[in-house]
């Protein structure tokens, strides 16, 4: 009698279906501990003036989205509060989920972070399925509803120790009584491990924090003043003539104020928006509009290339040109001009 042809699929059926989510949760658990480590370790982060400033990014978070009254309200006026304590908060999250440990109820605040970046952060990406949060916040679903079931989890662990009995005296009398000392027990392992991820929590942003170094500004800001440079009543020796200046120039500030490879913001004498002026490596000068294309927040001059801190897009610090993230469009161009030891804005 011949034997049954093999199912080579029938391990796979054998699989539990809340195992089928342990890549997920591991994916979403390490994502979420390297976000708060970058946080931490971003000398820009809560570095006021820097194109990763956390300030400039809730502003424009905030600016026309549903979640802005939330950031207006609790971040914007506490932004290193704000900052350091969801970096904090993403780093327990992500080890909770990895480790497995109250994985519905960490999984759970994990959502409602995405949830609020989907209704902010990402709610002008064009199309939204561009937006990584609304994948997050459907990714994080299924967790907070099954938790860790059918997977390898401390919290098992920690549950099938709690039902051993425990051999002293002390547990033989509560049972007598009625007590039940394996809940008690499981309780302080929950405790423990808790605490022991706390600490690992500290650690990590510890490390991050004091890992990130000193920041050094590649963008500066430079106040406009129609005011013309000081001029000395003490004899000067004679210059070379310079040509006349563009109707409706203003100064930006002193050459020498902007080396080469910074940039620096400053105030459209047009219209008041943020400009922002780069002197390249060969000493010339460009400007463009500092309004990203994408979403309309401030960008920045950062390692080579114009940055938005939103969303990630970057331009071209020569022709402003989108290059990458979600801008399509261009930054408009700006005049500026460079005479007798300072810096001019030309109106558009």
């Amino acid at each position: 009698m011949s034997s049954p042809p093999v199912n080579r699929f029938d391990g796979l059926r054998r699989l539990e279906p809340g195992a089928a989510l342990l890549p997920l949760r591991v994916f979403l658990g390490a994502t979420f501990v390297y976000a708060g480590i970058q946080k931490l370790s971003d000398p820009g982060f809560l570095h006021k003036g820097a194109p990763s400033y956390l300030g400039t990014q809730l502003h424009g978070f905030a600016n026309g989205t549903p979640g802005g009254f939330i950031l207006k309200t609790f971040a914007i006026p506490h932004v290193t509060l704000a900052g350091v304590g969801i970096a904090f908060a993403e780093i327990a999250i992500g080890l909770l989920v990895l480790i497995g440990l109250f994985t519905r109820g960490a999984a759970a605040a994990g959502l409602l972070i995405n949830l609020l970046f989907l209704i902010t952060a990402s709610w002008k990406t064009y199309p939204y399925f561009l937006g990584s949060d609304v994948v997050f916040v459907f990714a994080w679903l299924p967790i907070a509803l099954t938790g860790a079931s059918g997977q390898p989890a401390l919290e098992h662990t920690l549950a099938r120790r709690a039902r051993r009995p425990r051999p002293d005296a002390q547990a033989a009398a509560g049972a007598l009584v009625g007590a039940t000392p394996a809940a008690a027990t499981r309780r302080e392992l929950l405790v423990r491990a808790s605490a022991l991820t706390g600490v690992a929590t500290l650690v990590l942003g510890g490390f991050s924090a004091l890992a990130k170094g000193r920041y050094r500004a590649r963008t500066s800001s430079l106040d406009a003043t129609a005011k013309p440079p000081p001029t000395s009543t003490a004899a000067a020796p004679a210059t070379v003539k310079q040509p006349p200046l563009p109707s409706g120039a203003v100064r930006l500030g002193p050459a020498s104020r902007l080396r080469a490879d910074q940039g620096a913001t400053y105030r459209d004498p047009a219209n008041g928006d943020p400009d922002l002026v780069i002197r390249h490596r060969n000493g010339t000068l460009t400007a463009t509009s500092a309004v990203c294309t994408h979403a309309g927040c401030t960008v920045g001059y950062e390692g080579g290339q114009i940055v938005c801190p939103c969303h990630g897009a970057t331009y071209d610090p020569q022709t402003g040109e989108a290059t990458g993230g979600p801008a399509q469009g261009p930054l408009a161009k700006r005049g500026v001009l460079e005479q007798g030891g300072s810096i001019y804005a030309i109106p558009s």
